[in-house]
């Protein structure tokens, strides 16, 4: 039993060491379709995504509301008949005729009024499509990292298949000398064996935020993504305090709320210029066949502030002024919460850059170097097997962290641009020159 055991060890270490792959999981991962940047990405989702095209046309179609208040109600055209004799059914026996035309003319200021209000309604529509679309971009940077950081660490894994064969290679070699025990080939196996498990479970994640992203961009679900472009280590060097400032001045949201508050407070002017009276001019002509015939004309002014009807008008400018006050007020939560979302960003990003530049200048050379060292001394039985496997988990491990500091870096960074409402500038950020950091 012993032998056969043995045997089947043997067996399964020469696989290990042959130069084909052992599994199909071993094979480097190409990607169908073009080349993808996230410049790019975010360009197709604005012209294509459709809840953006849906908003674009319902603020065009806002547009002309305004330009419909400066006018005046249609006229009205009207005819009657007097003194019709109920002994006849021809209206010729009837004894007048009148012919009227009338037009209602609102007080004075009052179409101009409503005219801006109803500019405020498109201004709103506008501030819509600005804070979904920024909104919408931040999923797609979210998404956008969240592929890279997927694929980056099944290739990642894929690398630490050599690394793992090589340890393999070394353990049959002190096995065949007699100078392990089989426990030690077996072992190599077993890495392997994990290896392949989390490249399963990366490959659904790169599935899952592939198909997230393809919807973002109005695609097929399935639809192929090309290479994806690597992000950067960058530094931010601009101050929280400008951050902020930037932030309550042309954060999106921020805008809508005064969009908002401009639009209750035109409403509320409307609505104070109902104490004005409006009027209504009528002319006519008075046909009478068997007398002179007559003009008509009519003129009628309303009485807002008459004591039966003046009631309705103050509660309608109470309301609107509470309306002021409400809007004014969370404007002030909201713009609390802007700079609370930018200060909670902005900490992230610096966390996030401290680390990556840790596992960059610190992390990575010494786990490579300690790997290196625990190589040479598996080799000259200094090191145990297990303590090489351990150096070897602890490399891929800071590759993998340094590729998820760099996800993160840009999924914070995103939450920033969002907390700001516009991308961050150029000069807002140094690139880092991370040298050679992968394998």
């Amino acid at each position: 039993m012993r032998k056969l055991l043995i045997g089947v060890l043997l067996l399964v270490a020469r696989s290990v060491q042959a130069q084909e792959p052992l599994h199909d999981l071993d094979q480097p991962r190409s990607y169908g379709g073009p080349p993808l940047s996230l410049t790019e990405a975010l360009r197709e989702a604005q012209d294509r995504n459709p809840d953006l095209i849906a908003l674009r046309r319902q603020f065009e179609s806002t547009g002309f509301r305004s330009a419909e208040q400066r006018f005046l109600a249609p006229p009205t055209v009207e005819a009657q008949i007097w003194q019709w004799p109920i002994n006849t059914l021809n209206p010729a026996n009837a004894n007048m005729y009148m012919f009227m035309a009338s037009q209602d003319i609102p007080g004075r200021g009052k179409r101009a009024l409503r005219s801006a209000a109803a500019g405020k309604e498109s201004e709103l529509a506008e501030a819509d499509i600005a804070v979904r679309a920024q909104e919408f971009l931040h999923g797609v940077k979210q998404r956008y990292a969240e592929l890279f950081l997927a694929r980056h660490s099944i290739d990642v894994h894929l690398a630490s298949v050599g690394v793992v064969r090589q340890l393999a290679d070394i353990s049959q070699a002190k096995y065949a000398a007699g100078r392990i025990s089989q426990q030690d080939v077996l072992k190599a196996v077993m890495e392997l064996s994990r290896v392949h498990d989390d490249v399963i479970t990366f490959e659904e994640q790169a599935d899952l935020a592939a198909a997230r992203l393809n919807t973002l961009l109005d695609r097929e679900a399935d639809a192929p993504i090309g290479p994806l472009t690597e992000p950067r280590e960058q530094i931010l060097t601009v101050s929280i305090d400008a951050l902020q400032r930037a932030a309550t001045e042309h954060h999106p949201e921020l805008a809508r709320m005064r969009v908002q508050i401009e639009r209750a407070q035109a409403g509320l002017a409307v609505t104070r210029q109902e104490y004005k009276p409006d009027f209504s001019v009528q002319a006519g002509y008075l046909l009478m066949p068997h007398v002179t015939d007559a003009w008509l004309a009519k003129v009628a002014v309303t009485w807002p502030r008459a004591p039966w009807s003046r009631g309705a008008i103050d509660a309608r400018v109470a309301g609107g002024n509470a309306e002021v006050e409400a809007l004014t007020a969370q404007l002030r939560t909201v713009e609390r919460a802007v700079r609370l979302s930018v200060q909670d960003a902005y900490i992230r990003v610096k966390a996030a850059e401290r680390r990556a530049g840790l596992l960059r200048t610190t992390i990575l050379p010494q786990s490579r170097q300690i790997l290196d060292v625990s190589r040479i001394g598996y080799q000259t039985d200094r090191v145990e097997f297990l303590a090489l496997v351990d150096n070897e988990r602890t490399l891929f491990g800071a590759e993998l962290e340094y590729s998820r500091a760099l996800s993160d870096l840009e999924q914070a960074t995103a939450d920033l641009e969002q907390a700001l409402g516009s991308e961050l500038t150029a000069d807002m950020r140094t690139p880092v020159d991370a040298g050679e950091v992968g394998r």
